[in-house]
């Protein structure tokens, strides 16, 4: 590069440097320089856009964080050609490591062909995370407490203990079908797109058909309450207030094993490949191999019972009546980290990639960042009675409590999401 193009290279920096700082200030003082700005373009007689390399201006431009961007449009007609060309924000979308994915038989406006509009879309979805900024969804349907839920992009999932299963519509927040089967409250539920299983008080296990709604089987041989239901191809396995951990075949429906070792009620369980965990009010958790039953491994740490867990292969998260949550490392059944600022009993949590969203009987949604330990958000109070369970994805928050309303807490509103990689 010749002396004369790293003098222009340095004038560029100061012209975005300079229009940052007066749009700043413009917007501040009513548009007070919005004529000085014009001025001082005019007065150097020269639009350096013009003179550099495309390349070289489009790389000063990537090194400007969003918000001084932002001012670039406001320089000049070449500067904002400059400032909504693809390869820029295609470049920043990967410095990001955000990916965007084109739905099958989808017309796309001439907006939506544009970078700059899928990177502000996903800009704001995460600033809106780090200021807890949401627009919230009141489902009103039960009769009663609800106790769990589960959720995809098009559906929520919700037990009751009016004993009753309904499935929302997820766009209008409008309860679309209720299943009636069980003959006391409905505590626990999973499923994918060919069958619901949900889990009671009245200490049996139910298996739904997804597209008909009807019954396909219901599995006996508990003695209390159904705690927890996790299930894949291969198995499905249910915890219970009697101690103990059923395992049966997904397909036949027929029981397999039984597995006894907890103290006390198996409150939470989590089933991934061929590994089980479970939590107990013995305050122990437990890795077992469910093709055999043996004990792999303990984790022993929390003060009191366990109500939650997750496990996905990797880490497992735990949370408890000693109001704390604890991060641990499967292979070696070491605590890594161990999160504090919950007033009452850790009764659920859910993480996905480095999010944890954590509830419990203080009333309180948490979330958290498993990278650091550090709770990023809290909300207060947006259920007036104990909150049962919470999930989250990329997109929102979803809460059941006492008071009989499901919480949707959306990160997402009025963004265009539909082409993001979340």
């Amino acid at each position: 590069m010749t002396e004369a193009h790293c003098e222009d290279l340095y004038k560029l920096s100061q012209q975005l440097q300079y229009a940052s700082s007066i749009n700043h200030f413009n917007k501040t003082h009513n548009g007070f320089y919005d004529c000085k700005m014009n001025l001082f373009i005019e007065a150097k007689k020269i639009d350096l856009t013009t003179v550099l390399p495309f390349e070289v201006c489009l790389y000063i431009m990537s090194l400007l964080d969003f918000k001084s961007l932002l001012s670039v449009p406001h320089v000049s007609r070449s500067w904002a050609r400059l400032f909504y060309t693809d390869d820029l924000w295609r470049l920043r979308m990967v410095e990001q490591n955000w990916q965007l994915k084109l739905p099958k038989h989808i017309n796309l406006s001439e907006e939506e062909k544009s970078w700059y509009h899928w990177y502000k879309q996903r800009y704001q979805l995460e600033q809106r995370w780090k200021v807890g900024r949401v627009a919230s969804h009141y489902l009103v349907g039960h009769t009663d407490s609800v106790y769990c839920l589960r959720f995809d992009e098009s559906k929520i999932i919700t037990g009751s203990r009016d004993r009753t299963i309904k499935i929302w519509d997820l766009h209008f927040y409008q309860c679309v079908s209720t299943l009636e089967g069980h003959q006391g409250s409905v505590l626990c539920l999973q499923y994918n797109d060919d069958m619901i299983v949900s889990g009671s008080s009245d200490a049996t296990v139910i298996v739904w058909d997804m597209k008909t709604k009807q019954m396909r089987g219901r599995l006996h041989g508990h003695s209390a309450g159904i705690s927890a239901i996790s299930f894949d191809d291969n198995y499905i396995v249910s915890s219970s207030k009697d101690r103990s951990i059923r395992i049966w075949c997904s397909k036949t429906l027929q029981p397999i094993r039984i597995i006894t070792g907890h103290r006390g009620p198996v409150n939470s369980i989590q089933l991934r490949g061929n590994h089980l965990v479970s939590a107990s009010s013995d305050g122990l958790i437990k890795l077992w191999d469910v093709s055999t039953g043996e004990l792999i491994r303990e984790f022993s740490g929390h003060r009191h019972g366990l109500a939650c867990l997750q496990y996905d292969g990797k880490i497992i998260v735990s949370g408890s009546s000693d109001k704390t949550i604890r991060v641990w490392d499967a292979e070696t059944g070491k605590c890594t980290m161990v999160l504090r600022g919950h007033t009452g009993i850790v009764r659920a949590l859910n993480f996905d990639g480095n999010k944890l969203v954590s509830t419990g009987y203080d009333q309180s949604i948490r979330v958290w960042d498993l990278t650091t330990g550090s709770c990023l958000l809290n909300f207060q109070s947006v259920h007036s009675n104990w909150i049962f369970d919470v999930r989250l994805d990329k997109k929102r928050i979803v809460s059941a409590s006492q008071d009989r309303k499901v919480l949707v807490m959306d990160f997402s509103h009025e963004l265009n999401t539909k082409c993001l990689d979340l």
